[in-house]
């Protein structure tokens, strides 16, 4: 005879493993500080990217098209002005992954949890 409660939570169980144990699989294998310092490192690389970009737009755009004179441009001031900025970014980039990474991080190890003990309660029905 089928058990209904059992088929029901094994239902469950298989629809968590087709799509959401794929996407919390990454609590399961790094621990939680490993994880939160490898989201912080791809965004850092991210944002340098992108903060390179827009300087070489920024650059181009001021002595090309705007035309500003190469030799009366203050490049003492930019330089602080730019890796001022960049550390602030950086810090600002790297507080945000840790954060946003760790509350992640924390939802996919209680769904991992409750699909183990969801597992626990289908072995305990025979």
């Amino acid at each position: 005879m089928v058990n209904k409660d059992k088929l029901i939570l094994m239902c469950k169980a298989a629809a968590y493993e087709s799509k959401g144990l794929r996407d919390d699989a990454f609590a399961k294998r790094y621990y939680k500080e490993d994880y939160m310092d490898f989201q912080r490192l791809k965004l850092r690389v991210w944002t340098t990217v992108f903060y390179v970009i827009y300087w070489i737009y920024f650059f181009v755009k001021e002595f090309y098209i705007d035309g500003a004179s190469l030799l009366h441009y203050d490049y003492a001031a930019l330089f602080i002005k730019v890796f001022f900025y960049y550390a602030i970014l950086l810090i600002a980039v790297s507080w945000i992954a840790g954060f946003v990474s760790s509350i992640r991080y924390d939802i996919a190890k209680k769904r991992i949890d409750q699909y183990y003990d969801l597992l626990a309660s289908i072995n305990d029905y025979d």
